[in-house]
Protein backbone atom coordinates (compact mmCIF):
# COMPACT_ATOMS: atom_id res chain seq x y z
CA UNK A 1 0.00 0.00 0.00
CA UNK A 2 1.07 3.60 -0.78
CA UNK A 3 -0.03 6.39 0.79
CA UNK A 4 0.14 10.44 0.25
CA UNK A 5 -1.42 13.28 2.01
CA UNK A 6 -2.76 16.12 -0.21
CA UNK A 7 -4.10 19.32 1.95
CA UNK A 8 -4.74 19.21 5.63
CA UNK A 9 -3.73 22.39 8.18
CA UNK A 10 -0.30 21.36 7.84
CA UNK A 11 -0.05 21.94 4.53
CA UNK A 12 -1.73 25.42 4.65
CA UNK A 13 -5.60 24.79 4.03
CA UNK A 14 -8.66 23.31 5.48
CA UNK A 15 -8.89 19.81 4.90
CA UNK A 16 -8.32 15.95 4.89
CA UNK A 17 -7.75 14.60 1.47
CA UNK A 18 -5.54 11.72 1.31
CA UNK A 19 -4.44 9.32 -1.46
CA UNK A 20 -4.30 5.93 -1.09
CA UNK A 21 -3.29 3.11 -3.39
CA UNK A 22 -3.13 -0.74 -3.08
CA UNK A 23 -2.09 -3.41 -6.16
CA UNK A 24 -6.37 -3.17 -6.31
CA UNK A 25 -7.53 0.16 -6.24
CA UNK A 26 -6.86 3.87 -5.43
CA UNK A 27 -8.65 5.63 -3.58
CA UNK A 28 -8.99 9.33 -2.67
CA UNK A 29 -10.22 10.39 0.38
CA UNK A 30 -13.02 12.97 1.00
CA UNK A 31 -11.46 15.38 -2.45
CA UNK A 32 -12.28 18.71 -0.74
CA UNK A 33 -10.57 22.20 0.40
CA UNK A 34 -11.61 25.02 1.79
CA UNK A 35 -10.17 27.85 3.61
CA UNK A 36 -11.68 29.44 6.66
CA UNK A 37 -14.26 32.72 5.82
CA UNK A 38 -12.72 34.57 9.04
CA UNK A 39 -10.56 33.46 11.29
CA UNK A 40 -9.37 36.13 14.10
CA UNK A 41 -11.67 38.44 12.37
CA UNK A 42 -9.50 38.10 8.91
CA UNK A 43 -10.36 36.74 5.88
CA UNK A 44 -8.04 34.48 4.18
CA UNK A 45 -4.41 36.01 3.25
CA UNK A 46 -3.29 35.79 -0.27
CA UNK A 47 -0.87 33.00 0.76
CA UNK A 48 -3.88 31.06 1.85
CA UNK A 49 -5.52 31.80 -1.28
CA UNK A 50 -2.94 30.93 -3.29
CA UNK A 51 -2.50 27.39 -1.30
CA UNK A 52 -5.90 26.22 -1.87
CA UNK A 53 -5.60 26.50 -5.29
CA UNK A 54 -2.66 24.29 -5.46
CA UNK A 55 -4.57 22.21 -3.30
CA UNK A 56 -7.26 22.09 -5.75
CA UNK A 57 -4.49 21.39 -8.74
CA UNK A 58 -3.23 18.36 -7.28
CA UNK A 59 -7.01 16.60 -5.99
CA UNK A 60 -7.45 17.52 -9.57
CA UNK A 61 -4.20 15.49 -10.88
CA UNK A 62 -4.63 11.92 -8.24
CA UNK A 63 -8.88 12.18 -9.31
CA UNK A 64 -7.81 11.64 -12.51
CA UNK A 65 -6.07 8.12 -11.34
CA UNK A 66 -8.68 7.50 -8.79
CA UNK A 67 -11.47 4.39 -8.95
CA UNK A 68 -13.00 5.39 -5.43
CA UNK A 69 -13.53 8.89 -3.92
CA UNK A 70 -15.69 9.74 -0.52
CA UNK A 71 -17.23 12.00 1.40
CA UNK A 72 -17.26 11.30 4.69
CA UNK A 73 -19.91 14.22 5.39
CA UNK A 74 -20.53 17.32 3.44
CA UNK A 75 -18.87 19.96 5.16
CA UNK A 76 -16.97 22.05 2.23
CA UNK A 77 -13.15 20.96 3.00
CA UNK A 78 -14.67 17.66 2.30
CA UNK A 79 -16.02 17.57 -1.35
CA UNK A 80 -15.74 19.11 -4.56
CA UNK A 81 -18.71 21.51 -4.99
CA UNK A 82 -20.82 22.25 -8.39
CA UNK A 83 -20.61 25.79 -7.61
CA UNK A 84 -18.26 28.00 -8.30
CA UNK A 85 -16.06 29.01 -5.09
CA UNK A 86 -12.99 31.29 -4.34
CA UNK A 87 -12.80 29.72 -0.72
CA UNK A 88 -13.08 26.19 -2.05
CA UNK A 89 -10.59 26.98 -5.29
CA UNK A 90 -12.46 25.74 -8.05
CA UNK A 91 -14.83 27.26 -10.60
CA UNK A 92 -18.11 25.39 -10.63
CA UNK A 93 -17.18 22.79 -13.18
CA UNK A 94 -14.13 21.07 -11.35
CA UNK A 95 -16.34 18.35 -9.99
CA UNK A 96 -16.83 16.62 -13.00
CA UNK A 97 -13.47 16.21 -12.76
CA UNK A 98 -13.44 14.60 -9.75
CA UNK A 99 -16.26 12.27 -9.38
CA UNK A 100 -16.95 11.66 -13.06
CA UNK A 101 -17.11 7.71 -13.53
CA UNK A 102 -16.03 7.67 -10.49
CA UNK A 103 -17.58 4.99 -7.43
CA UNK A 104 -18.41 7.35 -4.82
CA UNK A 105 -18.69 6.03 -1.16
CA UNK A 106 -20.59 8.89 0.90
CA UNK A 107 -22.41 10.14 3.96
CA UNK A 108 -26.42 9.16 3.78
CA UNK A 109 -28.19 12.18 4.51
CA UNK A 110 -29.22 10.55 7.90
CA UNK A 111 -27.90 12.24 11.05
CA UNK A 112 -27.04 15.49 9.22
CA UNK A 113 -27.81 18.29 10.10
CA UNK A 114 -29.85 21.07 7.56
CA UNK A 115 -27.21 22.64 6.14
CA UNK A 116 -25.53 19.42 5.05
CA UNK A 117 -28.76 17.58 3.88
CA UNK A 118 -28.69 20.83 1.55
CA UNK A 119 -25.16 20.51 0.12
CA UNK A 120 -26.05 16.19 0.20
CA UNK A 121 -29.20 16.84 -1.95
CA UNK A 122 -27.18 19.25 -4.38
CA UNK A 123 -23.88 16.59 -4.61
CA UNK A 124 -25.96 14.29 -5.10
CA UNK A 125 -27.56 16.06 -8.02
CA UNK A 126 -24.36 16.80 -9.29
CA UNK A 127 -23.21 13.17 -9.45
CA UNK A 128 -25.90 11.21 -11.54
CA UNK A 129 -24.98 14.19 -14.41
CA UNK A 130 -21.38 12.88 -13.88
CA UNK A 131 -22.47 9.30 -14.15
CA UNK A 132 -20.68 8.65 -10.61
CA UNK A 133 -21.58 5.55 -8.89
CA UNK A 134 -22.67 6.94 -5.87
CA UNK A 135 -23.36 4.37 -2.76
CA UNK A 136 -23.88 4.83 0.72
CA UNK A 137 -21.32 4.06 2.68
CA UNK A 138 -22.21 3.89 6.11
CA UNK A 139 -21.19 0.41 7.24
CA UNK A 140 -20.81 -0.86 4.28
CA UNK A 141 -18.15 -2.77 3.22
CA UNK A 142 -16.11 -3.70 -0.60
CA UNK A 143 -13.61 -5.82 -2.24
CA UNK A 144 -11.34 -4.86 -4.85
CA UNK A 145 -9.40 -7.86 -5.55
CA UNK A 146 -7.25 -8.84 -2.20
CA UNK A 147 -8.30 -5.21 -0.87
CA UNK A 148 -10.99 -4.70 1.39
CA UNK A 149 -12.47 -1.53 2.01
CA UNK A 150 -14.99 -0.83 4.88
CA UNK A 151 -16.73 2.34 6.31
CA UNK A 152 -17.62 3.01 10.05
CA UNK A 153 -21.16 3.24 10.99
CA UNK A 154 -21.84 6.92 11.78
CA UNK A 155 -19.40 8.41 14.23
CA UNK A 156 -20.12 12.18 16.05
CA UNK A 157 -18.98 14.83 14.07
CA UNK A 158 -16.91 16.08 17.76
CA UNK A 159 -18.91 14.92 21.30
CA UNK A 160 -22.17 13.25 21.51
CA UNK A 161 -25.18 15.02 20.26
CA UNK A 162 -22.79 17.58 18.33
CA UNK A 163 -25.21 19.87 15.83
CA UNK A 164 -23.02 19.08 13.18
CA UNK A 165 -24.30 15.13 13.00
CA UNK A 166 -22.30 12.48 12.04
CA UNK A 167 -19.47 11.44 9.37
CA UNK A 168 -18.03 7.66 7.86
CA UNK A 169 -14.57 6.63 8.73
CA UNK A 170 -13.06 4.07 6.89
CA UNK A 171 -10.50 1.50 6.81
CA UNK A 172 -8.26 -0.74 3.71
CA UNK A 173 -6.55 -3.73 4.25
CA UNK A 174 -4.52 -4.97 1.14
CA UNK A 175 -3.15 -8.09 3.28
CA UNK A 176 -0.03 -5.90 4.64
CA UNK A 177 -0.90 -2.46 5.66
CA UNK A 178 -3.91 -1.53 7.52
CA UNK A 179 -5.07 1.95 7.15
CA UNK A 180 -7.79 3.70 9.14
CA UNK A 181 -9.34 6.96 8.28
CA UNK A 182 -11.31 9.21 10.69
CA UNK A 183 -12.20 12.44 9.82
CA UNK A 184 -13.60 14.97 11.69
CA UNK A 185 -13.91 12.70 14.75
CA UNK A 186 -12.41 15.98 16.53
CA UNK A 187 -10.37 13.86 19.43
CA UNK A 188 -11.70 11.18 19.35
CA UNK A 189 -14.25 12.45 21.85
CA UNK A 190 -16.41 9.31 21.79
CA UNK A 191 -15.47 5.33 21.86
CA UNK A 192 -17.22 4.28 18.03
CA UNK A 193 -14.14 5.66 16.15
CA UNK A 194 -11.66 3.32 18.91
CA UNK A 195 -14.02 0.61 18.56
CA UNK A 196 -13.71 0.82 14.63
CA UNK A 197 -10.09 1.16 14.39
CA UNK A 198 -9.24 -1.76 17.34
CA UNK A 199 -11.85 -4.06 15.14
CA UNK A 200 -9.39 -2.94 11.91
CA UNK A 201 -6.48 -3.88 13.44
CA UNK A 202 -4.67 -0.90 11.86
CA UNK A 203 -0.86 -0.06 10.86
CA UNK A 204 -1.68 3.23 10.05
CA UNK A 205 -4.13 5.65 11.66
CA UNK A 206 -4.97 9.16 10.00
CA UNK A 207 -7.38 11.15 12.69
CA UNK A 208 -8.71 14.07 12.66
CA UNK A 209 -7.47 15.53 16.36
CA UNK A 210 -9.50 18.00 19.10
CA UNK A 211 -10.29 21.77 18.21
CA UNK A 212 -8.61 23.33 21.25
CA UNK A 213 -9.37 26.81 19.78
CA UNK A 214 -13.37 25.60 20.54
CA UNK A 215 -12.57 24.55 24.16
CA UNK A 216 -13.51 20.76 23.67
CA UNK A 217 -12.67 18.31 26.34
CA UNK A 218 -9.25 18.03 25.65
CA UNK A 219 -8.26 15.64 28.35
CA UNK A 220 -10.50 13.24 27.19
CA UNK A 221 -9.78 13.69 23.45
CA UNK A 222 -6.01 12.60 24.77
CA UNK A 223 -7.15 9.62 26.66
CA UNK A 224 -8.36 8.65 23.45
CA UNK A 225 -5.65 9.38 21.17
CA UNK A 226 -3.69 7.19 23.56
CA UNK A 227 -6.12 4.51 23.03
CA UNK A 228 -5.46 4.41 19.53
CA UNK A 229 -2.03 4.45 20.02
CA UNK A 230 -2.06 0.88 22.28
CA UNK A 231 -3.49 -0.15 18.82
CA UNK A 232 0.66 -0.30 18.18
CA UNK A 233 0.03 0.95 14.60
CA UNK A 234 3.69 2.15 13.44
CA UNK A 235 1.87 5.56 12.22
CA UNK A 236 -0.64 7.66 13.71
CA UNK A 237 -1.39 11.03 11.74
CA UNK A 238 -2.57 13.86 13.82
CA UNK A 239 -4.54 16.29 11.25
CA UNK A 240 -7.49 18.68 10.80
CA UNK A 241 -8.61 20.68 13.58
CA UNK A 242 -6.00 20.29 16.16
CA UNK A 243 -3.58 21.55 13.65
CA UNK A 244 -5.79 25.10 13.43
CA UNK A 245 -3.39 25.67 16.62
CA UNK A 246 0.02 27.08 16.93
CA UNK A 247 0.58 25.18 20.27
CA UNK A 248 -1.09 22.12 19.30
CA UNK A 249 2.16 20.12 20.18
CA UNK A 250 2.23 21.57 23.63
CA UNK A 251 -1.11 20.78 24.29
CA UNK A 252 -1.23 16.97 23.38
CA UNK A 253 2.06 16.61 24.83
CA UNK A 254 1.12 13.42 26.94
CA UNK A 255 0.18 11.80 24.07
CA UNK A 256 3.66 11.88 22.17
CA UNK A 257 5.93 10.88 25.55
CA UNK A 258 3.00 7.56 25.10
CA UNK A 259 4.08 7.40 21.57
CA UNK A 260 7.68 7.12 22.33
CA UNK A 261 7.49 4.40 24.92
CA UNK A 262 5.19 2.31 22.64
CA UNK A 263 7.02 2.76 19.47
CA UNK A 264 4.85 4.79 17.42
CA UNK A 265 5.58 7.35 15.60
CA UNK A 266 3.58 10.14 15.39
CA UNK A 267 3.38 12.25 12.22
CA UNK A 268 1.14 14.76 10.69
CA UNK A 269 0.45 15.45 6.81
CA UNK A 270 3.09 17.72 6.28
CA UNK A 271 5.54 15.55 7.81
CA UNK A 272 4.66 12.42 5.81
CA UNK A 273 5.01 14.77 2.86
CA UNK A 274 8.05 15.75 3.39
CA UNK A 275 7.39 19.19 3.68
CA UNK A 276 7.74 21.52 7.12
CA UNK A 277 3.91 21.94 8.70
CA UNK A 278 2.99 25.50 7.69
CA UNK A 279 -0.18 26.23 9.47
CA UNK A 280 -1.32 29.45 7.43
CA UNK A 281 -4.57 29.77 9.20
CA UNK A 282 -3.49 29.71 12.10
CA UNK A 283 -0.93 32.75 11.04
CA UNK A 284 -3.63 34.68 9.41
CA UNK A 285 -2.87 37.93 11.97
CA UNK A 286 0.86 36.82 11.90
CA UNK A 287 0.70 37.08 8.19
CA UNK A 288 -1.31 40.24 7.54
CA UNK A 289 1.37 41.68 9.83
CA UNK A 290 4.72 40.31 8.02
CA UNK A 291 2.78 40.14 4.42
CA UNK A 292 0.79 43.44 4.26
CA UNK A 293 -1.82 42.39 1.47
CA UNK A 294 -5.81 43.73 0.23
CA UNK A 295 -7.90 41.71 2.02
CA UNK A 296 -9.65 39.49 -0.83
CA UNK A 297 -13.61 39.41 0.31
CA UNK A 298 -16.19 37.58 -1.44
CA UNK A 299 -19.30 37.54 0.37
CA UNK A 300 -18.77 33.21 0.89
CA UNK A 301 -20.79 32.62 3.88
CA UNK A 302 -19.98 31.95 7.36
CA UNK A 303 -21.50 28.19 7.62
CA UNK A 304 -19.39 25.56 9.42
CA UNK A 305 -16.89 24.30 7.27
Amino acid sequence: MDFSPVGEESLGVRSMCFYVETRDVRILFDAGVSLAPRRFGLPPHPRELERARAVRAEILRLAEAADVVTVSHYHRDHFTPWYPSVYMATDGEMYKRVYRGKKVLMKSPQDLNWSQRRRHYGLSKALQETGAEAVYADGGEWTFGETRVAASPPLWHGPAGSKTGRVVGFAVSDGEERLVFLPDVEGPLEPEPIAFAREARPTVVVVGGPPTYLGWDLEKAIKNLAELVELRPHTLVLAHHLLRDMQWREKVAPLFELAERRGVEVATYASLAGRPEELLEARRRELYAKEPAAAVETGEGEEED
